[in-house]
């Protein structure tokens, strides 16, 4: 990658790698470096800061809390004594350090439980101002889910205001940026024990008005009905849209995921993960405008090349082929919005997901390609042999012969970017969150069961994304649930984004910050050290990393 500058890789806190380094040079661009300067470990469990916001005033981390000691609560860490450090130095023993104080644990079952709901878990939370927002399923989470509100002090206590119902399965939120509404992206999904029961909720987006930083009683929640067979709107319903659950309505099969909302405040944007497209929403009106299916990955492509089988030898690098008639669904879990050059786009994680949670082994969506009948004129035996071990979608691909001509993988191990306003891709990373994880982690950590064992699953996993402005520029930082990474990238040309640096908190895929989830950028005017952080909440070890960016 060329950036018209000399290229350094500087030793961070534990595993962290960066290709970036500034210079005192008028002439050449300073590039930004992260360094990990907090670290909170208390709590230490899977169960604990999957999500993170950032309560400005207070200078405070709020963090869902969801253990089997604390269910259905979230927690405060303050950033009150947080100091830079010079880049490149880092926190003494970072795989182990806890620096950060940490506030009381807030139960939010006691508030908004009662003789109509009990709570099941929190999901998500936001901020706006003082305004903190608790996203509570319900027990069971088939049944609708509530939003509750808190009202934050300038030492970031919390006082409890009030629950708004919501959909089946709230799982995400986001507040528009002047704090008018708050978006929920409701999942609905499957029943646990669906193969028994049959339940499968309606998969909704909710909105909730707050005015003068309180939040109306009741919510417009918009569900997918029309675009049902037969609906008013089902021709405006793309072919690219997955229904993976043959019997379902399409109100029944979609399930929103993740909310963005363009900078503006006029369009939510939320992925639809199962389905492999995003619903934007019209805020104007609280109307669901139209849905953007999001394709396929065509690893027929070298640039879109994969290593395909957990098999793979454990030392770097390893091998990326490529295989026609082999698809990726995209099927976005992470999404952000930004501005560029006055053109509004919005950027997708792109993990994959599938339901065999529910479905049960006999109706199971997926399969190994071992197992499947293949075309032997699209797939010739050596080639089946290499793709073998694969997961794929075993509902697409079918020929009337019922042998498969076309296989399709779980995931675009990718992050792509697409115009806010027509829904068309204009970049998509392709192989390279794969070739940089597995040519940049030492043997070491590539032979762990979390980096290798997942090559025939979704690889790297790409969970969530963010961006954030630093000195005047867009960045990109995309979370790889699966190698324990976050990867920044310059998103100044959007079309041509610019890899900047890697980073990580681990040596052995155990100790340190595990499967990074929740990501919150903090620009530097709201920030303790005076420079930018990403604050990450590591789902896999139940820690919270703070990264200083300058």
């Amino acid at each position: 990658m060329k950036f018209g500058k000399p290229i350094c890789t500087v030793a961070l806190a534990a595993m962290a790698l960066s290709t970036a380094c500034s210079s005192s040079n008028n002439d050449l661009e300073t590039i930004p470096v992260a360094t990990l300067v907090g670290r909170y470990a208390v709590n230490v469990g899977a169960g604990v800061s999957e999500i993170v916001a950032y309560h400005a005033e207070s200078r405070s981390v709020f963090i869902t809390v969801d253990s089997s000691t604390t269910p259905s609560s979230f927690q405060r860490i303050s950033l009150r004594g947080l100091t830079s450090m010079p880049s490149g130095a880092g926190i003494a023993n970072p795989v182990t350090a806890s620096n950060l104080e940490s506030g009381v644990v807030v139960s939010v079952a006691t508030h908004v439980n009662g003789t109509t709901f009990t709570a099941g878990g929190v999901q998500a939370l936001a901020i706006s101002g003082n305004l903190l927002a608790i996203a509570v399923q319900s027990n069971p989470k088939t049944s609708n889910g509530v939003v509750a509100f808190y009202r934050l002090d300038a030492q970031g206590n919390a006082t409890y205001l009030k629950k708004v119902t919501v959909g089946s399965l709230p799982d995400g939120a986001s507040f528009t940026p002047d704090g008018s509404k708050l978006v929920v992206a409701n999942e609905g999904e499957l029943s646990a024990t669906f193969t028994t029961d049959g339940i499968d909720p309606l998969g909704t987006i909710s909105i909730i008005a707050i005015t003068n930083g309180t939040p109306a009683d009741t919510a417009t929640t918009l569900d997918f009905t029309a675009f049902n067979v037969g609906g008013t709107r089902a021709s405006e319903l793309p072919t690219g849209v997955r229904i993976g659950r043959a019997a379902a309505t399409v109100a029944q099969d979609i399930e929103p995921e993740f909310v963005s909302i363009r900078a503006d405040g006029t369009k939510a944007y939320v992925t639809l993960q199962e389905n492999n497209a995003v619903a934007m929403v019209d805020l104007a009106t609280n109307s669901i405008e139209r849905i953007f299916p999001m394709g396929y990955q065509d690893h027929s492509l070298a640039a879109k090349a994969l290593a395909p089988s957990d098999q793979a030898p454990t030392t770097a690098p390893f091998v990326l082929k490529s295989y026609p008639n082999l698809l990726g669904i995209y099927m976005p879990d992470g999404i952000a919005s930004f501005t560029a050059n006055g053109t509004s786009y919005f950027i997708t994680a792109n993990e994959g997901d599938d339901r065999d949670d529910f479905l049960g082994t006999a109706s199971a969506e997926t399969a190994r390609v071992s197992t499947l009948s293949l075309d032997s004129t699209a797939f010739p035996s050596a080639t089946a042999l290499e793709l073998a071990r694969l997961t794929v979608f075993k509902t697409m691909g079918l020929n009337s012969s019922n042998q498969f001509t076309k296989l399709y993988a779980l995931g675009g191990r990718s992050f792509s970017i697409y115009n806010a306003t027509t829904g068309t891709q204009i970049y998509d990373s392709g192989s390279d969150l794969e070739q940089r994880t597995y040519t940049t982690i030492p043997g070491a950590l590539l032979s762990k069961s979390s980096v290798v064992g997942r090559l025939d699953n979704k690889g790297t996993e790409p969970e969530s994304v963010i961006v954030g402005q630093i000195n005047g520029k867009a960045y990109a930082f995309v979370a790889l649930e699966r190698a324990s990474a976050i990867l920044m990238y310059d998103l100044s040309d959007p079309t041509a984004p610019k890899f900047i640096q890697w980073f990580q908190n681990t040596t052995d895929m155990a100790n340190g910050d595990i499967a990074p989830e929740g990501l919150n950028f903090v620009p530097a005017a709201q920030s303790p050290t005076g420079y930018a952080l990403l604050i990450v909440g590591n789902e896999g070890s139940g820690t919270v990393a703070v990264w200083e960016i300058k």
